[in-house]
C-alpha cells in the first residue's frame, strides 16, 4: 500500500526542505509513522502518506536555520517530464522552467507544501482540509496562493518577453515601475493576449520531474520493515 507512494513522498519532502540529508530523515518519520499509525479505515492512503509527511518536512525545518544552503545548486528541481506537460515544448524552454521553481521556491513553506499537494500530487482540496484539519479554509488559502504565484511568474514573462512589443510596458519597466506591469497586463489588450500564448504557471509545476530517492533510503525503510515482518536476518 505505502510503496507505490514513496517516491512521490520523497521527491514532495525534498522539494520542501531542500536538502537531502533533511529530506532523508523526513521522510524516515513518514514512514515511521505510517508503520505506527496505519490509516484509519475510509482515509485515502495516499492523503494521509503525503500530509503526513508535510508534518515532518516542516518538523525538520525548524532545526535548520538556513533552507537555501549549497544543496540548492547539486539538485536538479527544474527537469522537466514531457509526459506531464501539456505543450512538450515546455522541456525546452529553461527561462520558463526556471522561473516557475524559483517563484515556487520563493513561497513560505506553509504556501508551497499546501501548493505542492494540489498540484503536483494530486490530492484535493477537500482530502487536505480533512487529514491537515482544515475544513474549507484550506480552500481559500489554496486559490489565494495559485493565483498569486500564476499572477507574480506571468508579469515576469510578458515583461522579459513582450516589453519590445508593447510602447507603454517597454516605458513602465525602463522606468523601474515592474509594480504596475500586472495591472498593465489587465489593460492592455495586446499583452493580455500575449499572457495568453504562455502555457500555464501551473501546468509547468506540475510537471516538473520527480527525483528519484537513493536505493539506500528505499532499502532501509522497506527491506528493514521487510526483515522484520517475516524474521529474515
Amino acid at each position: 500500500m505505502y510503496a507505490p507512494h514513496f517516491a512521490g513522498v520523497y521527491d514532495y519532502v525534498l522539494r520542501v526542505v531542500r536538502d537531502r540529508d533533511l529530506a532523508a530523515g523526513a521522510v524516515r518519520a513518514t514512514f515511521a509513522r505510517a508503520w505506527h499509525d496505519f490509516p484509519e479505515q475510509g482515509n485515502d492512503v495516499s492523503a494521509w502518506l503525503f500530509t503526513t509527511a508535510r508534518t515532518c518536512a516542516l518538523d525538520v525545518l525548524r532545526y535548520k536555520r538556513d533552507r537555501n544552503g549549497s544543496e540548492r545548486e547539486a539538485l536538479e528541481f527544474t527537469q522537466v517530464d514531457g509526459n506531464r506537460v501539456p505543450d512538450a515544448s515546455v522541456v525546452f524552454d529553461r527561462e520558463l522552467v526556471e522561473l516557475v521553481w524559483d517563484e515556487a521556491a520563493a513561497l513560505s513553506l506553509d504556501e508551497y507544501s499546501l501548493l505542492a499537494l494540489e498540484l503536483r500530487h494530486e490530492l484535493t482540496t477537500d482530502e487536505i482540509g480533512e487529514q491537515l484539519g482544515l475544513d474549507g479554509a484550506v480552500s481559500t488559502r489554496l486559490m489565494r496562493t495559485r493565483y498569486s504565484f500564476e499572477k507574480r511568474v506571468t508579469a515576469k514573462l510578458v515583461a522579459r518577453r513582450g516589453r519590445h512589443n508593447c510602447t507603454e510596458l517597454d516605458i513602465l519597466l525602463a522606468q523601474g515601475d515592474a509594480r504596475d506591469v500586472s495591472q498593465h497586463i489587465q489593460r492592455c489588450a495586446h499583452c493580455h493576449e500575449s499572457k495568453g500564448g504562455f502555457v500555464s504557471p501551473a501546468e509547468v509545476l506540475r510537471g516538473l520531474a520527480a527525483i528519484a530517492p537513493t536505493r539506500k533510503l528505499s532499502h532501509e525503510i522497506f527491506g528493514a520493515r521487510r526483515r522484520r515482518l517475516f524474521g529474515i536476518l
